[in-house]
């Protein structure tokens, strides 16, 4: 083989792996760019204050710290504020004789927690604060959520200290006169949120729609 084959089949070579370089160049550039626009596709928005109110949810200005309280949880274990740092809290009141209300929000709040990644699911928490704490023991609560989700939590306790705690969060209810022992519980079907920190820092007004619900949350998620 001669001096002038040999050069030519290096310069071959030499040209084979620029082509080959250059292709893997552009295939990487093309890789990170579709990944950051399927990023910019699917992160959520930030929503104004105004488009929120259109999806049905209400922040207040600025957080609001909750007040001191020791309730019980549907496992008999104590709660207190700072049992509500660390996550997203979704706070619902209703209690486990409600007919209609209180089931039909809690489904929607199921059919909400379903559509959530598994990484989103992992720091929220859903709560029924039971407005009827004398009968929805921690027992009744925990019986009655595991029928809708095993993830959900229940709240109950002293009357007063519940009704402190939906006052903090702005979520008002009240006993409905007679009945005897099937007496009823006037209230909200508005769903609180609870930030890591343990702030109020608004509720989703109800009737809820899963998918303005779960928009609405994303966003609030993403920038608060």
């Amino acid at each position: 083989m001669t001096d002038e084959t040999q050069h030519g089949d290096s310069a071959v070579v030499v040209r084979q792996r620029g082509i080959r370089l250059t292709v893997l160049v552009i295939v990487s550039v093309a890789i990170i760019f579709v990944a950051g626009f399927f990023y910019a596709a699917t992160r959520a928005r930030m929503m104004t204050a105004e488009e929120l109110k259109s999806q049905g949810a209400y922040l207040y200005e600025n957080p609001r710290m909750l007040p001191n309280f020791s309730l019980l949880n549907d496992r008999g274990e104590t709660l207190t504020p700072t049992s509500l740092e660390g996550k997203w809290n979704l706070v619902f009141f209703g209690f486990t004789y409600c007919p209609d209300v209180c089931p039909t929000t809690l489904a929607q709040l199921k059919a909400f927690y379903q559509e959530l990644t598994p990484e989103v699911q992992a720091d929220t928490q859903i709560w029924l604060a039971s407005v009827d704490p004398a009968r929805d023991t921690p027992e009744q609560l925990h019986s009655y959520l595991d029928f809708f989700h095993p993830a959900f939590r229940g709240i109950t306790g002293d009357f007063l200290e519940i009704h402190r705690f939906a006052t903090s969060l702005n979520i008002p209810f009240t006993k409905v006169p007679g009945g005897g022992s099937n007496y009823q519980v006037e209230h909200s079907a508005n769903v609180a949120l609870i930030n890591p920190k343990g702030h109020s820092i608004g509720f989703f007004k109800a009737p809820l729609e899963i998918s303005k619900l779960k928009r609405a949350y994303l966003s609030i998620r993403e920038y608060n």
